[in-house]
């Protein structure tokens, strides 16, 4: 797709300039030209030397909403794709200020291996859409047989479904690294911690009432052990799904339970929309509940003045072919969004990293587990978990479950398959 884009682009510009200055044959070439790009299933546009854009084609209406008697013969391109007036590619190839294109699009440009003076990046685009686009863009100079510079076109291709696989695929080599380690040392760990426990409690039990501080100093390890061997359990969690057990269950119960011990002290409001008739999921409780928890403690914190958080649950079908790579079926989807700070763009994609995280807490930042476990229990439900989120505009979660019926059925041909 990429190579027939470029291929595209270079037959446009070469028509574009050609027909600029042949005012013998002006009107036919222009007619051929506006011909080839509204019938382009690549959305373009062109903008004359002034920023005036002179040529907007049908697939960039359907991709950006705006229809072309809304913007041609005006300098408002940048309105598809940013909320407010800043320079596109072309623009700064218009200007013949290319210099300037890593101020705009640091680390995401390169120069085109193909065309000369031509520019290509990729970069998401929260404007577009419900929920933003990635979009793959070139733009080129238009100049005539003489050289001189008549404007510029920009071609667009949406590569969001290519990113997304591309990070659910980092995300997955990053996550299988790191549990051929933890499987192992975790376990090993909680072992050695079990026995810490029984010997301090034996101990605790053969201390003199009366030594404080021996009786303060076993207190303290003991609560210190605690916490290790809860951090081994998050571990074991994180590398295969944890110690399960799994039984049919109301998810819509799952989550009044969830919200009903939600923080209530911190000026939030909770809000829940559940599908009637929701079909059951077979899960563990107990790690359904953790992962709510983890997302409404994460919610909570990114609103420190408060603001809303809402559930919404409901049934959904899932192909043969998608990019979440899911068993097709039934599924039950849970949408968690909140209002708070959001998540910084450069942050989002590490987000369910082990060990990543930007909270600070007593001088000190945290594990960064919280996330990754949450994931890891989803994915060892056969479900799938994504977020999305801007900087100052809130996050949803996005949790896939199959329902009971099909987790059953996903078991069996796993089994079969041994």
């Amino acid at each position: 797709m990429e190579h027939f884009q470029v291929v595209m682009f270079g037959l446009i510009v070469t028509a574009f300039g050609g027909f600029v200055y042949s005012a013998w044959k002006r009107k036919e070439n222009e007619q051929r030209l506006y011909s080839i790009i509204q019938a382009s299933a690549i959305p373009i546009f062109v903008i004359r030397k002034d920023h005036k854009i002179v040529y907007w084609n049908r697939a960039l209406e359907i991709l950006s909403g705006i229809q072309a008697d809304e913007v041609l013969s005006t300098d408002q391109h940048w309105r598809a794709f940013y909320k407010i007036a800043r320079p596109c590619m072309a623009d700064l190839v218009v200007d013949d200020t290319l210099e300037t294109v890593p101020n705009w699009y640091s680390g995401k440009y390169r120069k085109s291996k193909l065309i000369e003076k031509a520019y290509e990046a990729v970069d998401f685009f929260p404007e577009l859409g419900n929920e933003g686009r990635w979009l793959r863009f070139t733009a080129s100079a238009i100049k005539d047989s003489r050289g001189y510079l008549f404007g510029a076109i920009e071609t667009l291709e949406d590569v969001t479904e290519q990113k997304v696989a591309e990070e659910e695929l980092i995300k997955m080599k990053k996550l299988e690294s790191i549990d051929t380690f933890a499987s192992g040392v975790a376990e090993d760990f909680d072992r050695l911690m079990s026995a810490v426990l029984r010997n301090i409690f034996l101990a605790k039990l053969s201390a003199d009432d009366q030594d404080e501080i021996l009786g303060e100093g076993l207190t303290i390890a003991e609560k210190a052990s605690l916490q290790a061997k809860e951090l081994s359990h998050q571990l074991i969690t994180l590398a295969r799904g944890g110690y399960q057990m799994r039984k049919v269950e109301p998810i819509g119960q799952l989550i009044l339970e969830a919200v009903e011990n939600a923080p209530k002290d911190c000026n939030v409001q909770y809000f829940v929309s559940i599908q009637n008739d929701l079909p059951s999921v077979e899960v563990d409780r107990k790690q359904i509940h953790q992962v709510f928890e983890n997302i409404i403690r994460n919610a909570v914190e990114a609103m420190p003045e408060g603001g809303k958080i809402e559930f919404h649950a409901e049934s959904t079908a899932i192909g043969a072919e998608n990019i979440l790579q899911l068993s097709p079926g039934e599924y039950v989807r849970i949408s968690i969004q909140d209002t708070g700070l959001g998540i910084k763009r450069e942050n989002l994609s590490r987000i369910f990293d082990p060990y990543f995280t930007t909270k600070i807490k007593d001088g000190k930042k945290g594990l960064g587990l919280g996330l990754a476990v949450c994931h890891s229990v989803i994915k060892n439900h056969h479900g799938s978990m994504t977020v999305e989120s801007e900087a100052g505009a809130g996050t949803v979660f996005r949790l896939l479950l199959p329902s009971s019926s099909l987790q059953t059925e996903v078991l069996t041909q796993q089994s079969s398959s041994l």
